[in-house]
């Protein structure tokens, strides 16, 4: 299937307005936010993406309710090779970050970027036959439903406690649902649910979805980035110490020491201004986050030379190529640290202070799957932008490649001459 351009219809959506008024707050419904919306992939195509290694995938289907009793619910994780065995109706076949894996999906994605590229985490695409959902359930996170082929009915409730249920151990549902919203979508229209909102969906006919998820990294994973930045840093070696205090009475002429055992209230307090001490270096904190903001939850498979390149030979090599490729699922992103500008991706971090490799940054920032070498070879007079790329060729994430034949040991031959 070709690449196709996906731009939000102006006349139906408005930045602005969105974040002002719905972002994180309301759902809402935008009517032809794709004009003359068309699916990037097919449903045949969904479920030969879905029988591929590494790819995330399931089939959650139900049986109709007998009378006063709840659908019985199954799950079954892909690969899954043989669909009659669900039925001409009724379930649901999801697929997890189509965009990391079919490379015309993640044009879908661009169409988003009123929002920071950092809080993209995935596109989920799911095919259902009539009457095909998941139930009713709660999601951490925002999420836009874009309808693709075919028409499907959403429903959305208020936040509130609801009773969280398993009524297979890998589904999550949730109990007391009542919707006060009802929607039918209709190809090229979304619809916006903040984290928090119950909702649930089926579909009339079959019907392809496609669900844009959004990161939002709780306060436990950015204590844990942290962590590791200080672990891997050796920073943030300050010991705990007593206070006075925590060791003599109120008076402070005598020990306090007649339950040894009992831990108080100021000795935690001490612990917690130990804890926010390890905050109180900002290019620390902001490296942490940054490292964590740029790796991909579902790390990419890298391809390693044999041989490390150099900046000197990457040159040659870059004449016995055609091609650039890009590993599937590389995050990249970029900031500023103590006045210098970075690139930083999956973690590593490349300087790009001037304007070559910034621009060469960008070109592979927004490429798909793979581009022609030409396009990267006139920033290459810069040792920066040389510097980049061959970090990535060497950290595995981009693989250099003739057209047509994809070869690792080629370019092992290639390092192994210098």
């Amino acid at each position: 299937m070709a690449n196709l351009d996906y731009v939000l219809n102006h006349f139906a959506f408005n930045a602005v307005a969105f974040i002002r008024d719905y972002w994180q707050q309301k759902p809402c419904v935008i009517r032809q936010g794709f004009i003359d919306f068309q699916d990037p992939i097919s449903p045949e195509e969904l479920a030969g993406l879905a029988l591929e290694p590494g790819v995330d995938s399931r089939v959650v289907s139900q049986q109709p309710s007998k009378q006063g009793h709840e659908p019985v619910w199954d799950l079954q994780h892909g690969p899954v090779e043989d669909y009659t065995q669900f039925g001409d109706q009724g379930w649901s076949l999801l697929v997890q970050a189509v965009n990391e894996h079919y490379p015309p999906a993640q044009e879908l994605l661009r169409a988003f970027r009123f929002l920071p590229d950092w809080r993209i985490d995935d596109l989920m695409v799911s095919y259902s036959t009539a009457n095909g959902g998941v139930g009713a359930h709660l999601d951490q996170y925002d999420v836009f439903i874009i309808q693709g082929m075919g028409r499907r009915v959403w429903q959305v409730g208020p936040r509130a406690d609801y009773e969280v249920f398993c009524p297979h151990p890998d589904l999550k549902q949730i109990r007391g649902f009542v919707a006060d919203l009802e929607v039918e979508l209709e190809p090229g229209d979304i619809l916006y649910i903040p984290a928090g909102f119950p909702h649930a969906g089926f579909s009339l006919e079959p019907a392809l979805n496609y669900s844009v998820g959004l990161r939002a990294p709780s306060q436990a994973e950015l204590l844990s980035a942290i962590a590791d930045e200080a672990l891997d840093q050796d920073k943030l070696q300050q010991r705990f110490r007593d206070r006075a205090s925590d060791l003599l009475n109120t008076n402070g002429n005598e020990l306090n020491n007649d339950d040894p055992w009992f831990i108080s209230d100021a000795v935690i307090e001490n612990f917690k201004a130990l804890i926010l001490e390890a905050f109180d270096n900002q290019q620390d904190v902001k490296r942490a986050i940054v490292n964590l903001l740029s790796r991909n939850p579902r790390p990419p498979l890298p391809e390693w030379p044999q041989q490390p390149y150099t900046e000197s030979a990457l040159s040659y090599a870059l004449e016995r190529y055609d091609i650039l490729l890009k590993a599937v699922g590389v995050r990249m992103v970029s900031t500023r640290l103590n006045d210098r500008h970075y690139a930083v991706v999956q973690g590593n971090w490349y300087a790009i202070d001037d304007e070559d490799a910034e621009a060469l940054f960008v070109i592979l920032l927004e490429m798909t799957d793979f581009i022609d070498l030409n396009d990267c070879k006139p920033y290459l007079e810069s040792s920066q932008a040389r510097q980049l790329l061959v970090g990535m060729l060497n950290e595995g994430l981009f693989l250099l490649d003739n057209e047509g034949h994809h070869d690792s040991d080629s370019t092992a031959e290639s390092d192994s001459s210098h």
